[in-house]
């Protein structure tokens, strides 16, 4: 039945996953609102969702049952996508604890000494000298090129 303004929202079913996730090609959507899918091999039903898809494919055992009939390969497969994002997450908080260091570490005072980043700790006395010959160096390139101009107007 079409609903007032266009079509009604077409009901889930494996020829129409909630997603391009491949686990779809192994299970269909049951109860959408409960998260629960549906084996297509062993036919169990699921809660969760389609990682409780991918774990029961994967043969994985604890918050679900492993499948009974799932092939060698679908099985290599999904083991190897769970070992992969596993993988993946622990990279990326890695990755974030690393950054939350660095963060919360006092500032270390750099010279960026050429195209290729150098860092180099300065003293006081050293800091306050490169920033002099810095503004002199500014100063000077400054000068060049509004003499540059002059000469050229």
């Amino acid at each position: 039945m079409a609903a007032e303004g266009g079509a009604a929202p077409a009901p889930q079913s494996s020829s129409n996953p909630p997603s391009a996730d491949p686990a779809w090609a192994h299970g269909t959507v049951v109860d959408m609102a409960r998260r629960k899918v549906q084996c297509k091999y062993c036919n169990r039903v699921l809660s969760g969702s389609v990682w409780r898809l991918k774990q029961h494919l994967a043969g994985i055992k604890g918050e679900v049952a492993p499948c009974s009939r799932v092939s060698a390969e679908v099985r290599i497969q999904f083991c190897q996508y769970i070992k992969e994002k596993e993988t993946s997450k622990a990279n990326i908080s890695r990755r974030r604890q690393e950054i939350r260091e660095e963060l919360s570490a006092p500032p270390r005072r750099s010279v960026d000494l050429s195209r290729e980043r150098q860092t180099i700790d300065l003293d006081d006395d050293e800091e306050e000298q490169f920033r002099r010959a810095s503004q002199v160096s500014r100063r000077s390139f400054a000068k060049r090129t509004i003499s540059d101009v002059l000469v050229i107007t």
